[in-house]
């Protein structure tokens, strides 16, 4: 799915474990499901009563978006890292080693429910 950014709010994107596709929203409403989308100058963003409401009452929940503005897809850049949320394991998004990212140059969410992002070069604790 392609949708043209011109005049556009900056969308949230997440996976939606129903449909198993990326959930594209925008000014709180949904747009489009896609298999695979890119988005640029990413901030992630978490609700943290979200996140206990989770924690407390062991039900899933949209608590967790990435936003930024759509772009072409492409493959994985090499140096892109594995981005992940849980909501029982963190109450953030988090890289491969743990450690929490806020922000991305770029973000790929693949088919397969995988992120991969470019973190800008403060968020990235290995730079």
């Amino acid at each position: 799915m392609h949708v043209a950014a011109a005049g556009r709010a900056m969308p949230d994107v997440h996976y939606h474990l129903g449909r198993q596709a990326w959930s594209i929203r925008e000014r709180g409403r949904v747009i489009g499901h896609a298999a695979s989308v890119a988005l640029r100058d990413v901030t992630f963003r978490v609700s943290g009563p979200g996140v206990d409401r989770i924690r407390r009452r062991g039900q899933r929940e949209v608590v967790a978006h990435a936003r930024g503005v759509l772009t072409e897809s492409g493959p994985v850049p090499e140096g892109a890292q594995r981005v992940r949320f849980d909501p029982y394991a963190a109450a953030s998004f988090t890289l491969s080693d743990g450690s929490p990212i806020a922000a991305a140059a770029l973000i790929l969410f693949l088919p397969d429910g995988s992120c991969w992002a470019v973190p800008v070069p403060s968020e990235c604790p290995h730079a």
